[in-house]
């Protein structure tokens, strides 16, 4: 038991300081990297999809078929996030090594180490749901503001390539960010109907994005009023911001609730630990206690995701 503590301990500082390292790496060429393969996809023929089918790792093969890639590329994409999907499981696996640590050290009991390894291992995919979810939550707060400086620019004379460059120089990240992405991607030989769809792609579940990327696109195919609909959509995105807060904060009683109700199992369960060891051991050693204690931990996680589906209203 001592050479496999030892062995876990090494793997865990080994799989660290490499994340550390691809992180700094992916962190340093993501910029170049993501405009280059968006020139790419639009430019590419056949030879190169072939070309780019031989250079698929084993690793991204492998995943290929037990997972959805896209679902983790595109959680990635929306929360800005400069790790590529091989190096972000690469990362989860090392955090999950990490959590093991302690029920290795302590209880040496296989189920509750499995359950750590699991918890390690979503842990980098909730911090960057969270990311992203703060990242959608800013843009959309934003949006309003970017609509009505592109108003003013197209008032004053220039064209929409003009507005958006405007947009991306003086507004803060994330929309000025992303506008200013729009705009290089024009500025390097894109079309203007690709740049934007590439933009609606990266926030699929915002559908003012969505609008406005359809507004813009329709616009360049059929002309119309631009400014009058674009304001339209600037004050419509506003009135549905300012209710989804006044929602949010009628609601925060409840959400607040359920996390409370959800976490007085847990605190209730580590206090007894704590203070009786042997007491709470039955859950993780007895047969029947370990069906009672997953049986327990379906019901709690059942019980705050209804909870928090009540007071989660879509607006």
């Amino acid at each position: 038991m001592k050479w496999l503590i030892l062995t876990v301990f090494a793997l865990v500082i080994f799989f660290l300081i490499l994340s550390f390292y691809y992180l700094q790496v992916d962190k340093k060429a993501a910029g170049k990297e993501k405009l280059l393969k968006k020139l790419a996809a639009e430019r590419k023929s056949p030879q190169d999809d072939r070309v780019l089918n031989e250079k698929t790792g084993f690793m991204e093969t492998m995943l290929g078929r037990v997972m959805d890639i896209a679902i983790i590329e595109s959680l990635l994409i929306s929360a800005e996030a400069s790790i590529s999907v091989k190096r972000f499981l690469f990362v989860s696996f090392g955090v999950g090594l990490f959590f093991i640590l302690p029920p290795l050290l302590l209880m040496r009991n296989p189920f509750i180490m499995f359950l750590f390894l699991m918890l390690g291992f979503f842990c980098p995919a909730f911090y960057y749901i969270y990311r992203r979810n703060k990242r959608e939550e800013g843009l959309v707060k934003q949006l309003p503001e970017a609509i009505d400086m592109i108003i003013r620019s197209l008032k004053a004379g220039q064209s929409l390539d003009g507005a958006l460059r405007e947009v991306g120089r003086r507004l803060p990240a994330p929309v000025g960010t992303e506008i200013r992405s729009v705009y290089d991607e024009i500025a390097m030989g894109l079309p203007f109907e690709t740049a934007i769809r590439n933009f609606a792609g990266r926030y699929p579940r915002i559908a003012d994005i969505k609008i406005l990327c359809t507004t813009f696109a329709v616009q360049r195919e059929t002309g119309g009023n631009l400014m009058k609909i674009l304001d339209g959509l600037s004050k419509t995105i506003r009135n549905r911001f300012k209710l989804k807060m006044q929602v949010k904060a009628l609601t925060a009683e409840g959400r607040i609730t359920a996390l409370i109700l959800a976490l007085i199992p847990v605190g209730f369960g580590l206090v007894t630990w704590l203070l009786n060891p042997e007491y709470v051991s039955i859950l993780f050693v007895h047969p029947f206690g370990k069906k009672l204690f997953f049986l327990a931990l379906v019901l709690v996680t059942a019980g705050f995701w209804v909870m928090r589906k009540i007071s989660n209203i879509e607006v």
